[in-house]
């Protein structure tokens, strides 16, 4: 008796909606915005878009703008309009895949995509680093008109939602396609030329130029007449905090990670060379301890790196593509007015 009753359900709805016409199919076509009266009534009600006839609105755009600004500091009335607009149709981007993906497809399967509260806990974890205090992240929340409890439940909701698109997406490298990878990038994969330095720093902002290459050059005088260790100097002398209790010890520096006027100066000089030179930072009295140069390195130590590497670039192309995928299934659905996103 089911079988048959559902039977009939099925067929009733395939021919009111796609042979008769029928109360169903026009009633959903009722909600479907069609005349220029209908969409001017629809942008002065503030709807910015639709999606299968509901609302989003210029409103829900603007909070989330507001929500990643917050995130970054910043706030929406100190943003240019032509930043604004990019950043509500990112957001308004955004609020369609929710109700594409999100909605649709991760809620209705929770139980094959579960969240674990020690995943939240790290997430909030992470997110907390964005505050000086505790106390601050909840001021914050506040502002936005959240609880933490809301807090978590939101990223509760984009780790549900990353793991379905991840499951979506074929993410495994082959040993074929980390070898071609490797082959082709060789170059940019070698260890290119280091050197190990240390220095005694002197800020620009609190010395003029002749007193600090004054304090430098009585301090390389010092050195090389063996008063004083180059340790002990960068004690007194430097101002560089994340270097100066190791003694001026800056490690192994490549080049492509320096300051170019640093590098430049620094990968200039001979190993046991000491030397004063000026960037825009400061005054530098360094000294190069090691130079190595560039160096091939295997498949075989590269391959984890590459792996990841690779994964990653499957993971972004095949989202990417599997939400164009369901745009396209769906864009008779979706109408947007994107002039709604210039709106003062």
């Amino acid at each position: 008796m089911r079988l048959v009753v559902y039977t009939i359900g099925m067929l009733y709805l395939f021919f009111d909606l796609f042979v008769f016409d029928g109360p169903l199919r026009q009633r959903i076509r009722s909600r479907e915005i069609r005349s220029s009266e209908q969409i001017a009534a629809a942008k002065a009600q503030g709807i910015v878009a639709r999606f299968y006839g509901q609302p989003i609105l210029l409103t829900q755009v603007d909070r989330r703008v507001e929500e990643r600004l917050w995130k970054e500091g910043r706030r929406l009335e100190e943003v240019p309009q032509v930043e604004r607009k990019v950043l509500r149709m990112a957001a308004l981007n955004d609020l369609i895949d929710l109700r594409l993906f999100g909605r649709m497809k991760v809620w209705s399967n929770q139980m094959d995509y579960p969240v674990e509260e020690v995943e939240i806990d790290a997430a909030v974890e992470r997110f907390g680093r964005k505050f000086d205090t505790v106390e601050e992240m909840r001021e914050g929340l506040r502002e936005q008109g959240w609880s933490e409890g809301e807090l978590r439940m939101r990223l509760a909701a984009k780790l549900q939602q990353d793991k379905y698109l991840a499951a979506m997406v074929d993410l495994v490298v082959t040993e074929e396609e980390a070898l071609e990878f490797y082959e082709g990038h060789k170059e940019e994969l070698a260890m290119p030329e280091r050197v190990r330095v240390r220095q005694v720093f002197l800020a620009g902002l609190k010395h003029e130029g002749a007193e600090a290459e004054q304090v430098l050059g009585e301090a390389l005088g010092r050195l090389e007449k063996k008063e004083v260790a180059f340790e002990a100097l960068a004690r007194e002398l430097s101002e560089d905090g994340g270097s100066k209790e190791a003694g001026g010890m800056l490690g192994w520096m490549q080049a492509g990670r320096l300051p170019g006027d640093f590098a430049a100066a620094v990968f200039a000089l001979e190993v046991g060379q000491r030397q004063v030179i000026r960037t825009t930072l400061g005054w530098h009295l360094v000294e190069v301890l090691e130079r190595k140069g560039r160096e091939e390195r295997s498949f075989e130590e590269l391959r984890p790196e590459i792996e990841v590497a690779l994964e990653a670039i499957k993971r972004e192309e095949g989202v990417q593509g599997y939400r164009n995928q369901l745009r396209a299934l769906e864009r008779e659905k979706i109408e947007v007015f994107e002039d709604m996103l210039e709106r003062e």
